[in-house]
């Protein structure tokens, strides 16, 4: 275990120096991509009265939502009990929290660390739980993504159909891994413990799709806040678009690439350029601002609590 930890601590020292390189770069992607989207957008008809400040209040009761089945998914995929919900939750938080303030693609190399902390739980364990947790996420996420392009009328036959993959692919997802896992053992021919993951196959399918319905509650009443109401189906594909963004972008908080996918995905959705541009200017912060006072609202509680030690 030592030895694991030892190894662990070299590559995160390793990471941690990319990192700070990388926040250069994040920092620089990110003002380079806000200044075109200043550019091309109608800065002239950006108008703030729009915003209706009530609706920031579903937006941030939506997120919390998210923090909390979070949680519980990361609990039962541990199959720990030594933690209760509430230290689980408190993790999710603060781990959201990271995430967001970190470089795209890095916030995850916390995880392991934030988890032995504060829930006990060992390296290679925390590995496992957010990279399973990833991969829930991304089957779950195009799944959605999928399902509103086929309601909304594209394709729908074709999108249907790829909903419906990607729904199967998150039941299965344990199918998946243990082909995973008895490949990396042959490869290596080092012993990987095997996992029997079927038992928490639904609920845990469940959670992650909850979690991510939840999600896209949240971007529907975040754009109402802008005023610009989507529907359920086209909040599905916004949220595809900016976790999509979200996960190719090297910037800082997603800033600039997410605005540019949210434009995107309104121009995919009958805007023009410039209006959608304005429009994703006004509404990905305030997405943004609730994700990150949901993470603090959880931190805050937990630390009152004793949760969050």
């Amino acid at each position: 275990m030592w030895r694991l930890n030892g190894r662990f601590a070299a590559m995160l020292r390793l990471n941690l120096a990319m990192i700070s390189r990388r926040n250069l770069i994040a920092i620089a992607i990110s003002l380079a991509l806000l200044a075109l989207m200043l550019w091309v957008s109608d800065i002239d008809s950006i108008d703030l009265s729009v915003v209706r400040p009530v609706l920031l209040l579903p937006t941030l009761a939506a997120y919390l939502v998210v923090l909390v089945l979070r949680g519980a998914l990361y609990r039962l995929s541990a199959g720990s009990a030594d933690a209760g919900l509430g230290r689980w939750v408190a993790l999710a938080g603060r781990h959201q929290f990271v995430f967001i303030l970190a470089p795209s693609g890095a916030g995850d190399l916390a995880f392991p660390l934030l988890a032995g902390r504060m829930v006990g739980l060992a390296v290679g364990p925390a590995v496992r739980l957010i990279a399973v947790a990833r991969l829930r996420d991304v089957c779950a996420v195009l799944g959605l993504g999928c399902s509103g392009l086929a309601a909304t009328g594209h394709l729908p036959l074709l999108w249907g159909a790829g909903a419906f993959v990607c729904f199967t692919a998150l039941y299965f997802v344990d199918v998946t891994l243990g082909l995973a896992g008895r490949l990396i053992r042959r490869l290596r021919k080092t012993p990987v413990p095997d996992t029997d993951a079927s038992a928490i196959r639904l609920p845990a399918a469940t959670l992650t799709l909850a979690l991510w319905l939840a999600a896209s509650l949240g971007v529907a009443a975040g754009f109402a806040a802008a005023g610009h109401p989507l529907s359920l189906f086209e909040a599905w594909i916004m949220l595809a678009g900016l976790n999509v963004a979200g996960a190719l972008a090297l910037s800082l908080a997603g800033l600039g690439v997410a605005e540019a996918g949210a434009a995107g995905v309104l121009v995919f959705l009958g805007l023009p350029f410039a209006e959608a541009a304005t429009i994703a200017l006004v509404a990905r912060p305030i997405l943004l601002l609730c994700n990150a006072a949901a993470s603090g609202t959880v931190e805050g509680i937990s630390r009152m609590t004793g949760l969050a030690r």
